[in-house]
């Protein structure tokens, strides 16, 4: 974000990357600069980071930063909690703290959280239907979540626009397949791809719905 926010790369960057680091021209620069529209933000967990000591006869982007990423710190201590099945460890709270983070470094801008949402392996469950949609945790990951983003917006002042879960349905997911569920909908995908809503889909749907019908909205106003 720093190039799109002020039009060049962070001195640390250039510092660590030296020479393999491309050099913007000054018109490259002028037009990299607020040129960014609205920050889209993916978030699911958050981790440690942990310090390493790369070989400098071999560096690459993978170890440019000097830190590598760990659910643990060097106690023991977990960043967040992990659901029986659940894919990534649950920290709410480091969604606030990145939003601000964001608002802080980056003049401010308006973000749109693009992801935001609860992977499982239902293992030797993943076609039980029952199951399936009994998702309870990812119900509570979304209000933790949501919660959280209200902080951000409320307390902290960050300039959210916009807000989408992923995903609305069970889906293929990247290296994991058709084996990680992160849908609000249940697909059987041994009957034609069927949907069933799940506990968070029905409570995220009512969640969304106006709080006042119309008629009792124009009274109270």
């Amino acid at each position: 974000m720093a190039p799109t926010t002020y039009g060049d790369y962070p001195q640390s960057m250039k510092d660590r990357v030296g020479h393999r680091l491309p050099k913007f021209t000054e018109a490259e620069k002028k037009l990299l600069k607020d040129s960014t529209d609205f920050v889209g933000m993916n978030y699911y967990t958050s981790m440690f980071a942990k310090n390493i000591n790369p070989d400098p006869k071999s560096p690459s982007w993978t170890t440019d930063s000097l830190v590598d990423w760990d659910s643990k710190n060097v106690d023991q201590y977990k960043i967040g909690s992990k659901p029986a099945g659940g894919k990534l460890d649950v920290y709410s709270k480091g969604l606030r703290y990145l939003l601000k983070y964001i608002k802080d470094n980056y003049g401010d801008p308006e973000v749109m959280i693009t992801e935001n949402g609860y992977g499982e392996d239902l293992g030797e469950y993943h076609n039980d239907i029952e199951i399936g949609t009994n998702d309870h945790n990812r119900k509570y990951y979304l209000q933790r979540h949501l919660l959280s983003l209200h902080q951000a917006i409320c307390d902290d002042k960050v300039n959210v626009t916009g807000y989408f879960v992923w995903s609305l349905m069970d889906n293929f997911e990247w290296q994991d397949g058709y084996k990680a569920r992160f849908g609000l909908y249940y697909i059987d995908f041994q009957n034609n791809l069927t949907r069933h809503q799940k506990v968070s889909g029905k409570w995220f749907s009512d969640f969304l719905k106006p709080q006042f019908p119309s008629s009792k909205l124009r009274e109270e106003l």
